[in-house]
C-alpha cells in the first residue's frame, strides 16, 4: 500500500519512492494506456512517459488523499494517450451526421464476463474505443471529450453512440456464439 509519507518523498525525488509508485501503479496505469493505444509496446511507452510526467510534476501537484493522487496519474495518461492518438493518422472520427440513438439491452451485459466486455471494447475503431473510454469508463463529459479531441460535442455524441451500436453488435454476436456452444 502507498502512504502519503511516500509520495512525500516522491516530491524530493527519492529513487526508492519512485520505485515504490512504479511498482504498485504501474499495471493499473499500463491497463489504461493500453484500453486506448491497444498495442504493448505503445501502451508500455506510454506508461513510462506518463511515470515521468508523474515524477517530474508530483512537486506541484497538491493532493487531498491517495485517490486524487490516483486520479491525477490517470489524467495523464489518458492525456499522454490522447497526444498520441492525435498524431497518429490512423485515428480517424466519423462524421456526427451519422449519428444514431441505439437502445441497449442492459440484461446481455449480465451474460458475459467483465474480460470478454474489455477485449470487444479493445476491438472497437480508434475513434469510437477513444470516445467510449472516455465518457464511459473515464467519466469525461461530451464538452470534456470535444475538447480534448478538438472536435465538436455532437462529433463526441456520435462517436458514443456508434461505439454503443457496434459494441452492442459485438456483444450479441458473442451472446449468440456462447449459446450455440452451451456457454450460457
Amino acid at each position: 500500500m502507498v502512504l502519503t509519507s511516500t509520495i512525500e518523498r516522491l516530491r524530493q525525488k527519492d529513487a526508492a519512492a519512485q520505485k515504490e509508485i512504479f511498482e504498485h501503479y504501474g499495471s493499473f496505469l499500463y491497463r489504461i494506456a493500453y484500453r486506448y493505444v491497444r498495442e504493448r509496446m505503445l501502451a508500455e511507452d506510454l506508461m513510462v512517459e506518463s511515470f515521468l510526467k508523474i515524477f517530474d510534476g508530483i512537486i506541484n501537484f497538491r493532493f487531498d488523499n491517495l485517490r486524487s493522487f490516483e486520479a491525477w496519474m490517470r489524467k495523464i495518461v489518458v492525456n499522454e494517450a490522447l497526444m498520441l492518438l492525435r498524431k497518429q493518422s490512423s485515428f480517424h472520427l466519423m462524421p456526427e451526421s451519422e449519428a444514431i440513438e441505439v437502445p441497449v439491452d442492459d440484461n446481455i451485459l449480465d451474460k458475459i464476463s467483465t474480460e470478454e466486455i474489455y477485449r470487444l471494447i479493445a476491438e472497437l475503431p480508434d475513434g469510437y474505443r477513444t470516445v467510449f473510454n472516455l465518457f464511459a469508463i473515464e467519466g469525461y463529459t461530451h464538452k470534456e471529450i470535444a475538447e480534448q479531441l478538438q472536435i465538436s460535442e455532437g462529433t463526441s455524441k456520435s462517436q458514443l453512440n456508434h461505439a454503443r451500436k457496434l459494441l452492442q453488435k459485438k456483444i450479441l454476436m458473442t451472446d449468440e456464439s456462447h449459446a450455440s456452444r452451451g456457454i450460457l
